[in-house]
């Protein structure tokens, strides 16, 4: 009798022994693995910035876009305005020219609205509307070069958020395929490449003034 019992004692022991050593291995698998719970909340950010980064790339294009579209206009009225400037030149060249080939020309005396003017006073006007369309041209394509650097600002800025995006979107990715596979160096990589997409989403956010 206190054999019988001295064996199912010892099974008994075993059994435990075996729970114990099952226990330990299950907390070992999962100290292990503890970090793939990180992998949830960092999908979550990059999820953020890359909803943000993709918003102000379509934003800042479609700004580019009307500020070259304004940039053209003005530069189409800049070349109106030479062209006026030359023909103003032209005719105040005639007017000077006719003037010193038949100096005795008179004009004839009328009152009214359209009465003729005299060379000189035609001249002088010519001359006042060339300076004033040289003065509007100068203005125009300084307002035009304006637009053009912001466009240029703007789209610099579209590349930067795509880029980051861009970024962002595959270390996602690869977040996704660490937390499948438990492979912690895949898990690495997706965070290097998921912070240099939030650097060029924040870079551009601040140069933005957003």
């Amino acid at each position: 009798m206190p054999e019988e019992i001295e064996v199912e004692t010892t099974e008994l022991q075993e059994a435990i022994d075996e729970l114990h050593k099952e226990r330990t291995e299950r907390e070992e698998t999962e100290k292990k693995s503890a970090w793939t719970k990180y992998i949830g909340l960092t999908t979550a950010i990059l999820a953020v910035f890359a909803a943000v980064g993709a918003l102000r790339s379509g934003s800042l294009v479609n700004e580019a876009m009307i500020a070259q579209l304004k940039s053209s206009d003005k530069w189409n009225e800049y070349q109106a305005a030479r062209q006026k400037t030359h023909l103003y030149t032209l005719q105040t060249n005639a007017i000077i020219d006719g003037a010193l080939a038949y100096p005795s020309t008179s004009v004839s005396k009328r009152k009214g609205r359209w009465s003729p003017k005299s060379a000189a006073d035609r001249a002088k006007e010519y001359e006042a509307q060339v300076s004033k369309e040289e003065e509007k041209s100068k203005g125009l394509a300084e307002t035009a070069k304006k637009f053009e650097e912001e466009a240029k600002h703007q789209m610099h800025g579209h590349h930067q958020f795509a880029e980051s995006v861009a970024f962002i979107q595959v270390a996602i990715a690869l977040g996704a395929i660490s937390a499948l596979t438990k492979l912690k160096p895949v898990w690495i990589m997706s965070m290097v490449i998921g912070v240099l997409g939030l650097y060029l989403c924040i870079a551009g956010l601040l140069s933005s003034g957003f």
